[in-house]
């Protein structure tokens, strides 16, 4: 990069840093002010935004990779007049449909289109960059938020939320101490008798079972069995016992621990069962009866983490420029609409797109698309002002490389970007970020701006 070029960088990552524009504005500043030609520009914004970055966390990027070309072009299909948006790099300009050769689209700057909004780098995951947002109580320090969100406008309604939030003192935040794991095993019998045998059987042998599995394999993070519990079921004459273990560590995740203790457990219950000559039909490890990646009311995995941040009741109004009972409404509207479609109290909200964005950018186990943890939505009224919080009940997560996989480099180095040194602070993160959101998706909702036609 020319000097010429590293000093606009460096001009537009401080008017960035001092408010005078917006990090998704970066581009047009480009554009109208510093002369310079689409698509350059795009790359000149990008290293502005990871100048800015760099600025504000004291950390230098080393892994998380841009392209020489860091946007979309756009071409059509001859045949069929289908238009693509495929990236730069992307050499296969052959319509997937009919195998037709892509055409460009559009005239000039017309073409090109940005990889993400606020892009920040990334080949296969795009990452933006989504400001920054305060939190105090259980957890106390800022936040600089990079999610891989790819395209789309969701960093900016986290941007306005986070700096909305920021404004009244930032999110408090509680979070549990410890964050469960849960695994459990499952025996078969003929008989309600022998059944009942079985756990008197597994009662007896329970504490120093309980000992053994600490020591063998919880010992490393500190980990403990606070639980275990017994339950029955039924169908038709088969009779089941489940007997459930749950796990609790204070810094990892600790899912993979307690899958192999109760692996062991398992073999030293039938062994004991076996000479005691109680018989089962079968032994099981019963993944799905520990909720293993999916929302449930007995879902014993993941941590406890809350986010609020308390404002008055008029400036509240001022903003959404409406009554508080229209807040109020629009609560019990979304409360309602999901309790009588999906029988449950709790329910996903922005935190279905944020918690997964977060996964994906960090890499920690586990980062599927769709996550178990499930979101409560609330707002109260405490004298003259109002709170609006979010609950993440069961945040599964854990930042240590361990059993439970490596974590590449890149994902280390976006977790040190955004601030995150432990699975605590991560919960803090994913819940003060999942708040930003939620509090401007609720403001544009009940402005009437959300999915307005122009």
């Amino acid at each position: 990069m020319s000097p010429n070029k590293e000093i606009m960088v460096d001009e537009v990552a401080s008017r960035i840093a001092a408010g005078d524009v917006q990090p998704w504005k970066a581009e047009e500043l480009l554009l109208k002010e510093y002369g310079i030609i689409s698509p350059d520009h795009f790359r000149l914004a990008v290293l502005s935004r990871r100048k800015l970055i760099e600025n504000l966390t004291g950390y230098q990027f080393n892994y998380l990779e841009m392209p020489d070309k860091p946007y979309f072009m756009k071409w059509r299909c001859p045949k069929d007049d289908s238009i693509w948006h495929l990236e730069a790099r992307d050499m296969n300009t052959v319509c997937s449909y009919c195998g037709s050769v892509l055409k460009p689209h559009g005239i000039g700057a017309e073409r090109f289109l940005p990889l993400a909004v606020n892009y920040v780098g990334g080949r296969e995951e795009y990452y933006s960059y989504a400001g920054q947002i305060k939190v105090f109580g259980d957890v106390n320090k800022t936040f600089t938020n990079l999610l891989a969100y790819g395209a789309g406008v969701g960093p900016l309604g986290i941007s306005a939320g986070c700096f909305r939030i920021n404004k009244f003192g930032g999110a408090e935040i509680k979070v549990a101490k410890w964050a469960g794991a849960a695994r459990n095993l499952s025996y078969v019998f003929k008989s309600e008798e022998e059944r009942e045998k079985a756990v008197e059987v597994v009662k007896e042998i329970l504490p120093a079972l309980r000992k053994e599995m600490e020591k063998k394999y919880l010992t490393e993070f500190n980990g403990e069995i606070h639980e275990v519990e017994f339950v029955r079921r039924q169908h038709h004459g088969q009779f089941y016992l489940y007997i459930c273990f749950y796990t609790r560590f204070e810094h990892v995740r600790g899912h993979g621990d307690t899958s192999w203790a109760v692996g062991f457990a398992r073999g030293m219950i039938d062994k004991t069962l076996n000479e005691r000559k109680v018989n089962y039909i079968q032994s099981l490890v019963a993944m799905g009866f520990d909720g293993d990646l999916k929302p449930a009311p007995r879902n014993r995995r993941g941590r406890y983490v809350s986010a609020q941040v308390r404002l008055p009741v008029v400036a509240y109004e001022e903003m959404s420029k409406t009554s508080i009972d229209s807040l109020f409404s629009y609560i019990e509207v979304e409360r309602l609409g999901v309790l009588q479609e999906q029988g449950a109290f709790v329910y996903s909200g922005m935190g279905g797109e944020i918690i997964p964005a977060l996964y994906r950018a960090t890499k920690v186990n586990p980062r599927p698309c769709n996550v178990s943890c499930t979101e409560n939505m609330y707002v109260e009224i405490k004298g003259e002002d109002v709170i609006f919080g979010v609950e993440l009940l069961n945040l599964e997560v854990g930042v240590a490389s361990s059993r439970e996989g490596p974590i590449c480099p890149t994902a280390r180095e976006i977790l040190r970007f955004i601030g995150i040194e432990n699975s605590k602070e991560y919960a803090a993160a994913a819940a003060a970020v999942t708040l930003a959101g939620e509090f401007n998706f609720t403001l544009l909702h009940i402005r009437g701006e959300m999915y307005a036609s122009k």
